[in-house]
């Protein structure tokens, strides 16, 4: 049972907190201020700490600041007052895994401790699959937005306008997400204040904070049609709404983008102290296994949890050792896509199935391999081998050419000639449009 330790100087705050709690299933502890809170903390572990901003003593902020020092493992939850909404903003670039604004309803934390605990979970299994598989833990986000942690994403359109979406963290400690409800357009939006009710399962309500302020100009229609969108494409199609912003340069100072967003989760995940490496690539492109995903085949790509059975399984890798299917898969998690398509090994599958019928996860490498082939042939990446066989192809109507010599022999056979010259191939690849392809 997950233990949680609510703190906040309103005794009726402290009732209501431990009685939501209690019959949610947690075990719950109280304090009315944070020296005891932090008595507490060194006595025993919680899995979550639900703290009030403004407490007489040591307030919340510090509070915060020294329980990541000595805990940082410990998911905390601000609660605040609407006048101290951009104090609690400021709290999540320190550390804080979110907050709710006085007053809150049961159900509103109710879910977002549900949330702190799932995403609990989600780290402790990735950190054990990373124990085992020896696969470090990696977070994969587009480098050229801006992100109010752990909620959502800005991107700028133009001088004035920007899209905003859902973080794909907030996306996985929800899990399936079954509807959205977004207000409609004209709507006046503030940073930090919730922009979206995001639906999970048994009809749980999350509440997704906005990352500006600004007027709401267009929302992305599809959503309403498909919030499957939200899982699936959260930086792509799962887009939510175009804003108007008046002074976005203003508040950039509470996003975190690039090297600044690195560094808040070196802070967040590094909580065994371990010198791993860690890595910035901005050719990276997290959408990547989502288009896999979309390809007939690829579906299952983001169940794959590494464990080398395809690899193990490969023909193929007995005569390449460099053909390794396991890291196929996990460079297209990852995002190398423009490495993965214009490599010679997504050409080197022998199309076995051996890997298919192995797979404890069911993701059907073959089929993953052949939906990545599709996208590669789309935009324009081609193995050379398939390259000289169309020229063949256009060249003579054949893979390999004919001469006088072949039809000598096919003379002492009793067989007819065959055509030697350039024939109606050519014109058929270019009305087809595939040396158009092959020309990319």
């Amino acid at each position: 049972m997950s233990c949680i330790l609510v703190v906040d100087d309103e005794p009726v705050v402290l009732d209501g907190c431990e009685a939501t709690l209690t019959k949610t299933g947690y075990e719950v502890e109280t304090t009315l201020n944070a020296e005891e809170a932090l008595d507490k903390i060194e006595a025993g572990r919680y899995d979550a700490i639900v703290t009030d901003l403004k407490l007489p003593g040591l307030s919340g902020i510090q509070l915060l600041k020294i329980v990541k020092d000595k805990e940082p493992e410990t998911d905390i939850i601000m609660i605040t007052g609407y006048a101290t909404v951009q104090t609690a903003v400021e709290a999540m670039k320190l550390g804080a895994f979110d907050y709710i604004s006085k007053p809150f309803t049961p159900d509103e934390l109710r879910s977002v401790v549900d949330r702190a605990i799932e995403r609990r979970r989600l780290l402790r299994e990735e950190r054990l699959r990373a124990t085992k598989n020896r696969v470090a833990f990696e977070y994969n986000m587009p480098a050229d937005l801006y992100y109010l942690p752990e909620h959502s994403w800005v991107k700028v359109v133009t001088e004035n306008t920007v899209d905003i979406g859902i973080d794909d963290v907030f996306q996985k400690t929800i899990g399936v997400i079954t509807d959205i409800k977004i207000p409609s357009k004209d709507t006046i939006i503030e940073q930090g204040n919730p922009c979206a009710e995001i639906y999970g399962a048994a009809g749980r309500v999350y509440k997704l904070l906005a990352p500006v302020n600004g007027q709401i100009a267009e929302v992305n229609e599809l959503l309403k049609k498909d919030s499957s969108l939200l899982n699936s494409d959260p930086y792509g199609k799962g887009w939510i709404a175009r804003i108007r912003t008046s002074d976005f340069a203003k508040e950039l100072a509470n996003l975190l983008s690039g090297d600044a967003m690195i560094r808040w989760w070196l802070r967040r995940e590094i909580v065994e102290r371990k010198t791993d490496r860690y890595v910035q690539i901005s050719a990276l492109n997290p959408n990547f296994k989502h288009e896999i995903a979309r390809e007939p085949g690829g579906e299952n790509i983001k169940v794959c949890f590494g464990c080398g059975i395809c690899t193990a399984t490969c023909p193929v890798r007995e005569i390449d050792s460099k053909y390794n299917p396991r890291k196929i898969i996990r460079m297209a998690l990852l995002g190398m896509k423009e490495r993965i398509l214009k490599s010679d090994f997504i050409w080197l599958c022998s199309t076995c199935y051996a890997c298919t019928e192995r797979c404890p996860q069911d993701v059907k490498f073959t089929n993953i391999v052949n939906a990545i082939k599709n996208i590669a042939v789309k935009e324009g990446y081609t193995h050379p081998v398939f390259t000289a066989q169309v020229d063949l192809l256009a060249k003579h109507g054949r893979l390999y050419e004919i001469d006088e010599f072949d039809n000598r022999r096919r003379e002492k056979l009793g067989l007819p000639k065959l055509w030697t010259g350039e024939g109606s191939a050519a014109k058929i690849f270019e009305t087809s449009g595939l040396l158009d392809i092959l020309k990319k």
